[in-house]
């Protein structure tokens, strides 16, 4: 209560004294919705703890961990159904019919977390940011502020009505006693926070002197305690006496904040001063970089999967197998509900069983830069074949009711089957694309307008063209690129090989290899780092003829130099329409890369990028095709393809 911030107070003070756009309001802003985020966990956690008779430490735990893994199955489902919904009516829409849709997927959301013994505030909470991926949301925001502000005032209404006169003159003492805390105790502590953080004193200071208030959610605490009967009745009124208070000194405290910092300049020695400069300098490179990055996209992928998952089992074995069994009496009811939990699960254990991890880049990187990083990379490798063997043996063992060797049998029949189904894969390559897209929706909303003021940017200047010379005793030599598996291992491409006698654009997997070739790699920065340490720690005597550059200076340097249409590369996008014949492709089965000579370097799906698709990857309706060859090869893939 006496901790989290009123949001739409600070930002409104922002927005008055035209501050919402400096760097420390981004910051300040980052703080409110965290803090929203965790009083709205709270709000569960508390629920459970007084409901858990005196605080049995296993029911809570249990909670907790309910209460996570709802949050993450309603966020990813969420995610990938609500935008969806809103895109496919869009064109029905009228303000009246969006504006009842979104009021009313908000109330069904707290109805299904109240149903499930969660508050009202954590559903409609959960229902908001989903909605707010949807590619109406500014008008949608527009559309229920009027809504917002009539049950703001009934709100603040009710909580003045519960307030007793009388009480806050009783409690004058401590209401004063917790202002001061608040103002003075909880701004030094948020000035301190930020300082540990890495942001400057300047920026500290203005960050602690912005969140010297409390606000509503404090008295949400507050009433939620009062009626579990775990806190006194007379705390309510103060707290909310304390938040009224401190609403009014919000906007003295964020423009007392320049002069705060003047005078810590003057009163701090200038040994602490030197010391506050040299630790808070903000650097984005580290050496954990790379591990911190594979470790945070490793964990939210299993998290994610696992949850899943779990849903998935537990509607089979609850509601799925009961169904079958006692309501339509069907024969073999067990060994339906597995196989369509089988069916069910396939896409994502397919997508657990992909080699290395998700961020396959990352993975090459850090297993060629140190020997020491193989052993904690096959334990990853081994979290994900091991969560995978215990979602088939809950197919195969617990609904299926097998055992022994029949059951190890089909399990290892069904992974293998599983990994190597390239049907499987392009379902799930669908659904992560169409995920990411949704999540991403207001991201390229921005990096749209950017384009159409010519700010924007994309891939051109993510891929970086490198020149690599094959020298003796190299294990280069004599093998052919299938044999090397360069875009298994590195995730980067060889898209030129040039020799004494001859030249050989987007070579083909049965080239072979001769010394001293000089080849031309097309690759992200990191798949680049990867080929270097394997260089190293391989011995595989490659010579880096010239520091790597991007793709756009690469053609850029092309044009200035005047070379011919023979000599350079170019690209193009092509636009996948319903006539095209590479709808409902995959990139392996469209065979781009022999047929033309032309190589697939990045797709453009609902504003939504991706570089160095895989080969599975269906190509949708609207797709964005971007192709790397010679403008000849180009010419005739858009020719016989595309036309």
């Amino acid at each position: 209560m006496l901790y989290i911030s009123s949001t739409d107070i600070i930002i409104k003070a922002f927005e008055d004294f035209r501050l919402k756009e400096e760097g420390f309001a981004q910051i300040v802003i980052g703080m409110l919705i965290i803090e929203d985020i965790i009083g709205i966990i709270m709000l569960v956690v508390f629920a459970t703890l007084a409901a858990s008779s005196g605080g049995d430490s296993t029911e809570l735990l249990k909670g907790i961990v309910r209460l996570a893994f709802c949050l993450v199955f309603w966020f990813v489902c969420g995610m990938y159904l609500v935008p969806t919904f809103f895109k496919r009516t869009q064109k029905l829409m009228n303000d009246e019919t969006l504006l009842v849709s979104s009021v009313g997927l908000c109330l069904g959301m707290v109805a299904l977390a109240a149903s499930m013994g969660y508050s009202a505030a954590l559903g409609a909470f959960i229902m908001g940011s989903l909605i707010a991926e949807a590619p109406d949301a500014e008008r949608i925001e527009h559309l229920v502020k009027p809504v917002k502000d009539l049950f703001s005032a009934v709100f603040f209404v009710s909580v003045g009505m519960l307030v007793n006169p009388l009480l806050l003159m009783e409690y004058i003492l401590p209401i004063l006693l917790i202002v001061g805390v608040i103002i003075f105790i909880k701004m030094s502590f948020e000035t301190l926070g930020t300082l540990v953080a890495g942001q400057n004193l300047r920026n500290a200071v203005r960050c602690g002197c912005s969140m010297g208030q409390i606000g509503e959610f404090s008295f949400i605490i507050a009433s939620l305690g009062a009626g579990l009967g775990v806190t006194s009745d007379f705390l309510y009124p103060i707290i909310v006496a304390v938040s009224v208070i401190t609403t009014f000194t919000t906007p003295f405290c964020i423009k007392s904040a320049e002069k705060v910092f003047a005078a810590l300049e003057k009163i701090l020695p200038a040994k602490v001063m030197r010391w506050i400069e040299a630790h808070t300098t903000n650097t984005d490179e580290s050496a954990d970089a790379d591990w911190k990055n594979l470790i945070s996209d490793y964990a939210m992928r299993m998290i994610i999967f696992i949850t899943l998952l779990t849903a998935i089992a537990i509607g089979a074995q609850n509601y799925l197998l009961p169904y079958l069994r006692d309501s339509l009496n069907l024969p073999l009811p067990r060994l339906i509900t597995a196989a369509a939990t089988l069916i069910c699960m396939a896409p994502i254990l397919r997508a657990i069983l992909i080699n290395k991890t998700a961020n396959a880049h990352l993975f090459s990187t850090l297993w060629f830069k140190r020997r020491a990083n193989r052993l904690p990379l096959g334990m990853l490798v081994a979290g994900k074949f091991f969560v995978a063997a215990c979602a088939l043996y809950f197919i195969f063992c617990t609904l299926a009711g097998l055992h022994g060797i029949i059951a190890l049998a089909c399990i290892g029949a069904a992974a293998l089957v599983i990994s190597k189904s390239e049907r499987l894969m392009n379902q799930y390559l669908r659904i992560e694309s169409r995920f990411l897209v949704n999540l991403n929706e207001k991201h390229m909303r921005e990096h749209r307008e950017l384009n159409q003021q010519g700010e924007g940017n994309w891939f051109d200047e993510e891929l970086l063209l490198a020149c690599y010379a094959v020298k003796e005793n190299s294990p280069f030599i004599g093998k052919t690129l299938r044999q090397l598996s360069f875009r298994e291992k590195f995730g980067c491409n060889i898209i030129q090989v040039a020799n004494a006698s001859s030249t050989v654009d987007i070579p083909g997997p049965a080239y072979v290899v001769e010394q001293a070739s000089v080849l031309l790699i097309i690759g992200s920065r990191q798949q680049l780092a990867a080929l270097n340490n394997a260089n190293k720690q391989l011995k595989l005597n490659l010579a880096e003829e010239h520091e790597p550059q991007t793709l756009r200076n690469f053609m850029l340097e092309n044009d200035v130099h005047g070379a011919t249409a023979e000599e350079k590369f170019v690209s193009c996008a092509i636009s996948i329409d319903k006539h095209s014949p590479l709808l409902g492709e995959s990139l392996r089965s469209s065979n781009i890369r022999q047929k033309f000579h032309c190589l697939v370097i990045g797709l453009e799906r609902g504003g939504y990028t991706i570089t160095d698709p895989h080969v599975s990857l269906i190509f949708e309706k609207n797709d964005l095709l971007w192709v790397l060859g010679k403008e000849k090869m180009l010419n005739a893939l858009v020719r016989e393809e595309i036309i």
